[in-house]
């Protein structure tokens, strides 16, 4: 908030950036917004269906519900802790002993399933020349070693927990329909983000955004790898500044691109974790009225930062 405030404490370039997000097209905005909104309900999707593979049953609002609280989590708190929260969520869905191990292996199913359609990502910016190609076979080499584990000796079923956490796999691998549902929607996520920086890309007015967009999303993966701050920031805005002043972008357009990424995407946590919040006031022993406020707080301040950034000019 100190940053949006005044953007000219942290320098000059930070402060020409802002500025530049001021004159963005208001509609290509908008694109993009729907487009990380689209982003995350698929990504609620494809836990749905990885659930499903393990015998859990959630419906898309308590899906959403908790994948917003742990999005929420993770705006405030470093180290990816919401996904902690998102994991415990979603064990709810689940019956049977064991049931937070059973989630944290669909959890590591559901990241798998996201690591390949990065790499897929890797590979079309590797054919524009925008990427090397090596870090596909880091990534599917990542993957192909946690699935090998999956069905590897049975000797880590004597394992009760391991057993569980392996589940998440090895289920997959049993239901090829839910399997296919899991890459697809994990597939629809790199999609629609990378539909969600082009139309950003283009509302910023950088050449190319749609190949813009292909170097900045896997580096916004790689930033998301070191959760160092809340919600990432400066760390993801940092990747993308880097990444495209490799493709001879000004370093002006390239913090401008960091700053409105990294505003939707909170944007979008703080609506879908006020929802998630409101969801389980009742299971969370909290007033359905204390956390409406709390929510209408939250998001009315996101509201008005981005209505001081990119309508009214406030600086």
């Amino acid at each position: 908030m100190v940053a949006a405030a005044t953007p000219q404490l942290l320098g000059t370039r930070v402060a020409h950036a802002v500025a530049a997000v001021q004159d963005a097209n208001r509609t290509w905005l908008l694109v993009a917004a729907l487009a990380f909104g689209a982003g995350f309900v698929s990504c609620v999707l494809a836990w749905r269906a990885a659930l499903a593979a393990s015998g859990a049953r959630i419906s898309v609002l308590r899906g959403t519900a908790s994948l917003g609280v742990g999005a929420l989590v993770n705006t405030f708190v470093p180290a990816r802790l919401g996904d902690v929260v998102k994991i415990a969520l979603f064990s709810r869905s689940i019956d049977g002993p064991e049931r937070i191990w059973t989630a944290s292996g669909v959890y590591a199913a559901v990241s798998a399933a996201r690591t390949l359609s990065i790499a897929a990502l890797v590979v079309a910016a590797s054919v524009t020349g925008a990427l090397p190609l090596w870090p596909v076979l880091a990534l599917c080499g990542a993957v192909g070693l946690v699935g090998a584990l999956a069905l590897s000796s049975p000797r880590w079923r004597k394992h009760r927990r391991v057993a569980h956490l392996l589940e998440g796999f090895a289920a997959l691998e049993r239901s090829p329909r839910f399997a296919a549902q899991v890459l697809g929607w994990s597939f629809a996520v790199m999609a629609t983000r990378l539909a969600a920086v082009a139309a950003l890309a283009t509302a910023l007015g950088l050449p190319h955004p749609l190949l813009a967009a292909l170097v900045i999303c896997p580096a916004l993966d790689l930033a998301a790898a070191l959760p160092l701050t809340p919600g990432n920031i400066g760390i993801a805005s940092g990747a993308v500044a880097v990444a495209l002043q490799s493709r001879g972008i000004g370093m002006t357009q390239a913090i401008g691109v960091g700053i409105a990424i990294q505003a939707l995407e909170t944007f979008v946590s703080l609506v879908a974790g006020g929802m998630g919040l409101l969801t389980f006031a009742g299971e969370l022993g909290l007033s359905r009225r204390t956390v409406l406020r709390v929510a209408v707080v939250g998001v009315s301040v996101a509201v008005a930062a981005a209505l001081g950034v990119f309508v009214l000019d406030a600086f």
